[in-house]
């Protein structure tokens, strides 16, 4: 995601102490991985063009005070098959390197 971003130039980075992908301190992309029962259950979101206003009645992901951002208030494409379509590249090419 971070890479797929950086092409709309939105410098983006992870932190170890809250999964995910952040600009400015503000949340971006959830990404989230749980093991039951010998299963994993894996998932990522990538706010794109959202309303955000819900996000400041919730500690999002448990952190109180977290702001949470979308790439059309960042100024990037909010247009959702572009998004899709520009990310899977990205994503395919960071699987294959696991």
């Amino acid at each position: 995601m971070i890479d797929t971003v950086a092409g709309y130039g939105v410098a983006a980075v992870a932190r170890r102490d809250a999964p995910g992908v952040y600009v400015d301190g503000r949340k971006l992309c959830a990404i989230g991985l749980r093991v039951r029962r010998h299963c994993s259950y894996h998932g990522l979101a990538l706010n794109v063009a959202m309303d955000l206003a819900p996000f400041g009645r919730i500690d999002p992901c448990g952190y109180a005070g977290l702001e949470v951002t979308d790439l059309r208030t960042l100024g990037a494409p909010s247009d959702l098959a572009r998004v899709r379509a520009d990310l899977a590249p990205h994503l395919t090419k960071r699987l294959r390197l696991c």
